[in-house]
């Protein structure tokens, strides 16, 4: 009685896929084996891109002739419908895209190409000859993911922020499928502020955030992959994590401030001729500086300047102008100071007082050779020595503010000009290697050096590379203050 229910069942089946087999009886259904579906390959949770093609798994075990491998999809309908048996296609509305994978004798996979959003949705792969019934079926789920993610942000093409500026990040994407994915955002800063919203045709995920120094050169990267949160299944349920993930990198940040935290050194009650005024500030891109004495309208183009002798025995209002330009934009603050000079302690011939021109806003360097600092964005040391008789061959030693060690350098300059110039460096304890690429303009007579940062670490997986890391931009001043030790004779 048994065998004559499985064979009603068996040609019920195959009827409604429209098979040949309708009207013939399997010979393997008139007595159930002991076999079922090979639990080492069982059928797999899938999630893909529309458009391309996927290959629901599904293996048995035991003689190849004892089985009748039935396929359902309950995407259609929550009952199931039916869509094939063993290696035949039936009548199903997508059987133009159906096919059964069979190179194996006990392989009876379902391909689907191509692959349709609307074909998200639980798969059911069933073994009707097997025996006990618990073992004769298994489901997954397959997750359509309509495209590639679509990712907008605030940031402007060119990456450069301003400090304390808010921006936004978001990523949104469509998928069919009962397993959803998960979509988070990572980056530099914390806490984020970021929301995420599921639906069952969309996901998408947010991120606010006001700019940092912490985050200059730096990126949000938005991550989409799924978790195991749908666990624990019913019984005869795949289990496994869908092997999909994508990220997203966000633009890279150049943060940028205009000055800030003026400061006039040094501050004291009276000042004599010949003391020297300096005005600092911190700014990113490095300002410029103009001095203004109010009293005499005298102007000077520099971040320092020297009491002069006519100014002996007056009271003068000194205001330190200091500036710079951020994408068109200029920013500016000044700092006043009040300077009393001292009357002379000595007769002195009074000589006229000779006119000098001003230096021009932009002009070139003379030879590089020598110290330099830099302040901004951090501090650090620059020793160059160029050969001019070797076409600007470049030896010298660098130093930033965290480093305990020289790191020496090695580069050229551009022959006969030094407005361009590229050095290298290979920092100890594989700490990484660094390339260097400058140029230096004098200012309204001041030299400034900018030089620019690509760093790679060393990577630990075969055949990929390193991390790279482009750091901000450095303005070095040149200094007769660093101590240059060991500096490499010209060769």
């Amino acid at each position: 009685m048994k065998s004559l229910i499985l064979v009603c069942l068996s040609l019920l089946v195959a009827d409604s896929l429209g098979l040949p087999g309708g009207k013939a009886v399997p010979k393997s259904l008139k007595t159930p084996t002991q076999f079922d579906l090979d639990l080492d390959r069982l059928p797999m949770n899938m999630a893909v891109v529309e458009g391309t093609e996927v290959v629901l798994q599904c293996y048995v075990q035991g003689p190849s002739a004892s089985h009748q491998v039935l396929w359902y999809e309950y995407v259609s309908s929550s009952l199931g419908t039916p869509i094939s048996s063993n290696e035949f296609v039936g009548d199903h509305p997508n059987r133009d895209r159906y096919s059964i994978v069979h190179d194996d004798p006990l392989q009876y996979s379902l391909k689907i190409s191509p692959v349709l959003l609307t074909d998200g949705g639980n798969y059911e792969c069933m073994d009707a000859s097997a025996s006990p019934i618990n073992k004769r079926f298994h489901s997954l789920s397959l997750t359509v993911v309509a495209a590639e993610p679509n990712c907008t942000s605030t940031i402007r093409e060119s990456g450069i922020v301003l400090e304390d500026s808010y921006q936004t990040n978001d990523c949104q994407l469509e998928y069919q499928g009962t397993l959803i994915p998960n979509m988070t955002w990572v980056g530099p800063g914390a806490p984020l502020s970021q929301r995420y919203i599921a639906t069952p045709t969309h996901i998408w995920a947010g991120l606010q955030f006001n700019t940092t120094r912490s985050m200059d050169s730096l990126a949000f990267t938005c991550i989409i992959e799924f978790t195991d949160y749908f666990l624990p299944v019913p019984a005869n349920t795949a289990e496994n994590v869908p092997d999909y993930r994508r990220t997203i990198q966000m633009s890279q940040m150049f943060v940028r401030w205009g000055p800030k935290n003026l400061v006039i050194i040094p501050s004291k009650p009276r000042y004599d001729i010949g003391d020297i005024l300096v005005c600092l500030a911190d700014a990113n891109p490095a300002p410029i500086f103009f001095w203004q004495n109010l009293r005499t309208n005298q102007i000077f183009a520099d971040h320092e300047v020297v009491v002069l002798d006519e100014w002996q025995g007056t009271n003068q209002t000194m205001r330190c102008d200091a500036r710079n330009t951020i994408e068109d934009t200029t920013y500016s603050n000044i700092a006043l100071q009040i300077v009393d000079v001292n009357p002379a302690t000595t007769t002195t011939e009074t000589t006229p007082a000779t006119t000098t021109t001003a230096p021009p806003a932009v002009s070139e360097c003379r030879d590089l050779t020598g110290g330099w600092e830099s302040v901004s964005p951090t501090e650090g040391a620059l020793c160059i020595r160029l050969d001019l008789e070797q076409n600007g061959a470049l030896r010298g030693l660098l130093r930033n503010s965290s480093d305990t060690y020289w790191v020496d350098i090695v580069g050229r300059a551009q022959a006969t000009k030094f407005d361009q110039v590229g050095f290298n460096g290979i920092w100890p304890a594989e700490i990484g290697v660094s390339s260097f690429i400058g140029e230096c303009h004098r200012c309204f007579g001041v030299e400034q050096l900018l030089v620019n940062v690509v760093t790679r670490s060393k990577s630990s997986a075969c055949g990929m590379g390193g991390p790279i890391r482009y750091t901000t931009q450095y303005t070095f001043f040149r200094s007769s203050a660093v101590d240059c030790p060991n500096l490499p004779n010209k060769s």
